[in-house]
């Protein structure tokens, strides 16, 4: 009978120990996106689209702040193609492309490419090192 119990109990305790981490798995969900919600409307307050295009402006513009809200927002270091890192590659803004890779842009032949030919040997040796291939 003493194991019947035991079992019981063991039962009951995973079955709170499941709502719990479910309750707690949840209102991370939520935070989440509330941030990612939050996220967009700062982007629209500064007066940029959440859009792949207005996202790699603010990369080759080095704005470093714009870019952290649309990567909270939810935006893919890699979209467009990378366009982002190959405009920040392209207009010589080393910290951003350091950034950028930091957060898991690939490091293309294209924004290779650009900073070769545009004479920034810092952020070709950063791309290299990173893996880009020409």
């Amino acid at each position: 009978m003493l194991n019947g119990t035991s079992s019981r109990y063991r039962m009951q305790f995973l079955a709170i120990v499941a709502t719990v981490v479910m309750g707690v798995s949840f209102q991370c969900g939520s935070a989440a996106a509330a941030d990612a919600l939050q996220a967009r409307k700062e982007i629209k307050t500064i007066g940029l689209e959440y859009t792949g295009q207005d996202f790699a402006k603010a990369a080759g513009n080095g704005d470093m702040t714009a870019v952290q809200l649309f990567l909270n927002a939810g935006m893919d270091v890699n979209e467009g193609g990378s366009a982002a890192i190959g405009l920040a590659a392209g207009r010589g803004k080393t910290k951003m492309v350091q950034f950028l890779l930091s957060k898991g842009a690939k490091p293309t032949s294209n924004a290779l490419q650009y900073a070769r030919t545009r004479g920034y040997q810092d952020i070709e040796k950063i791309l290299v090192d990173a893996g880009a291939k020409e």
